[in-house]
């Protein structure tokens, strides 16, 4: 029961209900799933099929229309992984975080995770961000809504996102990564993502990916044309673009990266640039 309640708590910290098929697939922990005796106890409630902590009923409302809201910023987001998938290097991109179960608010920015060919995670960066900040998509202080946020990248050969894990267990991060919504893949890089994080299962052993989490995914075009500029290639050698990238980063980011919490980690095979990475309050709050 306890595995049950902390799965009820974790969705609840997002205001977002769930239906029974859910509790089921989202139960942390290999305990049986206790939804039942929740129910008797009074600590869990049911409503027009969805299942909450006592007194939430309200958050029904509020996972509706956060779906609506999300599913527009999808819309929007494919059309920037039709951009950036021209940038050569460009693998895999995802929508992360609350939108990557459709439960971002109106007033959310897009946080996209991007997969690049292996050694050119730098480059890939640099002209993901460039694009963006032409376009005027960058988020900033002011303007969030709908932006788009880039700070998550790995390389190919380090698609294994266990390693980033802040605790035994890192409850958070299993739903993160579990919640992760493709909307670009090349060469199966979603498939070899997928496989490359069986590890979940040890702790979301009735979660799989299906393919349902695909039906966002658009079709990669012109690749031909994105190989033939990757040959020519508008970039230099990844030093420089690692070089002019550090050179620009902020005092705050510097200080963090490679502390060991986790948080910001900056090397050649990942760049995890969360400042504001909340799972240790997270993870403690749900177990308390």
């Amino acid at each position: 029961m306890n595995e049950t309640m902390m799965t009820m708590r974790y969705f609840d910290l997002f205001d977002y209900p769930l239906k029974k098929d859910e509790v089921f697939k989202w139960h942390f922990g290999k305990s049986e799933v206790g939804l039942d005796e929740l129910l008797a106890k009074q600590l869990v409630e049911e409503r027009d099929g969805y299942y909450f902590l006592a007194f939430r009923n309200d958050i029904i409302k509020t996972r509706k229309a956060r779906e609506i809201i999300s599913l527009k910023k999808i819309k929007k987001a494919q059309v920037i992984a039709m951009i950036l998938g021209f940038v050569p290097g460009v693998k895999m991109i995802a929508v992360v975080s609350n939108l990557g179960y459709l439960n971002a608010d109106k007033d959310a920015d897009i946080d996209l995770f991007i997969v690049a060919k292996k050694g050119k995670i730098w480059a890939v960066r640099f002209w993901s961000v460039m694009l963006m900040k032409i376009l005027g998509q960058r988020p900033s202080k002011k303007v969030m809504k709908d932006k788009i946020c880039l700070s998550y990248y790995v390389s190919e050969d380090n698609l294994n996102l266990e390693q980033t894990k802040v605790g035994e267990p890192d409850a958070h991060l299993c739903y993160l990564a579990a919640q992760y919504l493709p909307i670009y893949s090349e060469d199966d890089m979603w498939q070899r993502f997928v496989e490359a994080n069986k590890w979940l299962n040890k702790y979301l052993p009735n979660f799989k990916y299906g393919e349902y989490d695909r039906r966002f995914i658009i079709k990669p075009k012109l690749v031909w044309l994105k190989n033939l500029i990757a040959k020519t290639e508008l970039s230099f050698e990844q030093r420089f673009y690692k070089e002019i990238q550090l050179k620009k980063m902020s005092a705050e980011l510097k200080q963090a990266m490679n502390q060991g919490d986790k948080k910001v980690i900056v090397n050649d095979q990942m760049l995890k640039l969360h400042l504001n990475d909340k799972r240790e309050e997270i993870n403690k709050i749900i177990n308390e």
